[in-house]
């Protein structure tokens, strides 16, 4: 049973916060306006005008973060000033301006609309929620253009929740500032940058949450709850109590698995297990290493490609990388290639979607079919390899073919290279994201042409039941303990020992500390994942021994359903680990 007026969300930010409710202003709403011929030079003035305003105030608030080291939020803004002054934004309006006798917000409007509708379309949560971004432009400058106040520009007592439509990336930013201890928000994904900057900031966040605007009013006592996904209005005491309590347990619970960030990670009986960190730009290595980061996992190098109009060169990547490996110092890093196709693609690719994307051309079949895309990332990474320890992995590998065309065609970069004179390590280790039932199958086939193997959790559920992981309709389908998937985890596994080669886990399997005790117990020696979970994995392990988590897992393989595996492993990760788990409140989860 749920505690009376609790909402449902998706928990994007983890912690608890309360407080009175502050609703924010809601999107700019633009009414088609035009203006008379003689007036256009005039609003293409009055646009330019706005454009670089925007720009200016941008400047100064990620100066601003850059020098409080809030390295997220700078690279955002930066990326945010670069699609301001994209020719798609300013030019677009102008043609409308000059074209339909439109008014510059109006102009704005449109092209920032047809934008977002293009990222909406797209399939991939993360990529369609950049869209957010373009969407948080659009709203500043039409802010600039019509003189109405940011959502900064009030102050809030310390400890208010604020509510809203969505939240953009720049708002989000402010929140510290605003006095806002937590968010909750109708729209939004819990992969967006907005929620990347409240993980960042420790804010707890909550979107996707149905009918929030019309339940709260300003003023309201709210209790939003970013580890469960829920929003919680007007509690009665009892409930309010219950949530203080479990803010307080949470907070002790979160120092005291954070103080325990030090040296290697090993079982009680002596098995080493290598903790890595799942990243996506440079300025993540820091957090990642303070958290308990032995090494990077999993770099994901969409980033560069994404909310811009002209695909990152040679150079640029390869600076990229370099910039990760000096920051590592010494400690190894594996770039995973460039991770797109069907529908979810950056702004400068364009391929076919098919009646399918999930299964259509994405990945490496996306690499392949653009060879030259691949090529100048492989040469940047090949380069890169001479400032540290550097692995390439490739994404969505179904079979041996497909794997030996792809070192085929990086033995033909390496000799570039060489003839060339440029600088880099002679054998780059190559390795296979497991994302795929059919090389999960055969990991013991692609150990002849693979150093090494990862699984990535997320695609294999999703294939293995095919079933979208983004379709809310099958979400039930989504069972990470099922004993089909389970078998097919210890297939690739034993596979990948037999043939004397590593294999992690970097899918959200990995750092979910309920899923620790299985993941060892098949046999995983090394696990990866988003820097904030190393802490509470980390401790479990510790407080583990190998033998009892085989033995777990030995009793798992034999049960038949997945409803009697997740009885089995939850109640029993939740009894051993009090600390990582939490009391179970009265509130029923």
């Amino acid at each position: 049973m749920t505690a009376p007026g609790t909402l449902h969300g998706v928990a994007a930010s983890s912690g608890i916060a309360i407080g009175r409710a502050r609703v924010l202003v809601p999107p700019v709403d633009v009414v088609d306006r035009r203006i008379a011929r003689d007036a256009v030079p005039a609003e293409v003035a009055r646009l330019r005008e706005a454009v670089a305003a925007t720009d200016a105030q941008l400047s100064v608030l990620s100066a601003r973060l850059d020098g409080e080291h809030l390295h997220e939020g700078h690279l955002i803004l930066e990326a945010h000033r670069m699609m301001l002054r994209d020719d798609e934004v300013v030019e677009g309006a102008r043609r409308l301006i000059e074209g339909d006798g439109l008014a510059a917000e109006c102009a704005v409007r449109r092209v920032i609309d047809a934008i977002c509708a293009r990222f909406a379309s797209i399939e991939d949560a993360y990529l369609r929620e950049r869209g957010a971004d373009v969407e948080a432009i659009g709203e500043r400058l039409l802010r600039t253009l019509l003189g109405l106040p940011e959502l900064s520009s009030g102050a809030s007592a310390d400890g208010t929740i604020g509510v809203g439509h969505t939240l953009s990336p720049i708002d989000a930013l402010h929140l510290p500032r605003s006095g806002l201890a937590g968010f909750a928000a109708e729209h939004g994904g819990k992969t967006s940058h907005a929620a990347i900057i409240l993980q960042a900031l420790g804010i707890p966040f909550v979107v996707g949450v149905r009918g929030l605007l019309s339940a709260v009013q300003p003023g309201d006592t709210l209790v939003v709850d970013g580890s469960r996904g829920e929003v919680i209005v007007r509690p009665d005491a009892a409930t309010l109590a219950i949530c203080e309590e479990r803010r307080s347990r949470e907070r002790a619970r979160a120092l005291a698995l954070k103080s325990r960030v030090m040296g290697p990670t090993v079982t009680r009986d002596g098995v080493r297990i290598e903790l890595a960190a799942n990243i996506e730009a440079p300025s993540e290595v820091a957090d990642a290493l303070e958290l308990g980061a032995e090494s990077v996992g999993l770099f994901r190098t969409e980033l560069l490609y994404l909310d811009r109009p002209e695909l990152p060169g040679e150079e640029e990547q390869f600076q990229d990388a370099v910039a990760v490996l000096v920051a590592l110092g010494g400690r190894p890093a594996t770039f995973r290639t460039l991770d797109v196709g069907g529908e979810k693609l950056p702004l400068a690719i364009t391929v076919a979607g098919g009646a399918n994307p999930s299964l259509g051309v994405r990945a490496i079949r996306f690499s392949r079919r653009r060879p030259d895309v691949f090529r100048t990332q492989m040469r940047a990474l090949y380069r890169a390899s001479a400032a540290g320890p550097l692995r390439i992995m490739f994404p969505l590998v179904s079979g041996i073919t497909e794997l030996h065309e792809a070192r085929r065609a990086c033995a033909a970069i390496a000799d570039e290279l060489a003839g060339e004179g440029m600088a880099f390590t002679g054998e780059v280790p190559i390795g296979v994201m497991i994302e795929t039932p059919s090389a999960a199958l055969t990991t013991d086939h692609l150990a002849g042409q693979a150093s090494f193997f990862s699984i990535g959790t997320n695609d294999l559920i999703q294939y293995t039941f095919a079933a979208d992981r983004e379709n809310e309709e099958v979400e039930y389908l989504y069972h990470p303990l099922h004993p089909a998937l389970l078998r097919l985890l210890k297939s690739a596994i034993d596979g990948a020992r037999s043939a004397n080669r590593p294999i992690a886990v970097c899918g959200d399997m990995a750092g979910d500390p309920a899923f620790t005790w299985v993941l060892v117990g098949l046999g995983v020696r090394s696990l990866s994942m988003s820097p904030r979970f190393i802490p509470a994995v980390r401790s479990i392990i510790a407080d583990s021994t190998l033998a009892e988590m085989e033995a777990m897992v030995a009793q798992a393989l034999s049960l038949r359903s997945e409803t009697e595996v997740e009885g089995l492993v939850l109640e029993m990760m939740s009894r051993r680990f009090p600390l990582v788990f939490g009391t179970p409140s009265v509130i029923p989860a």
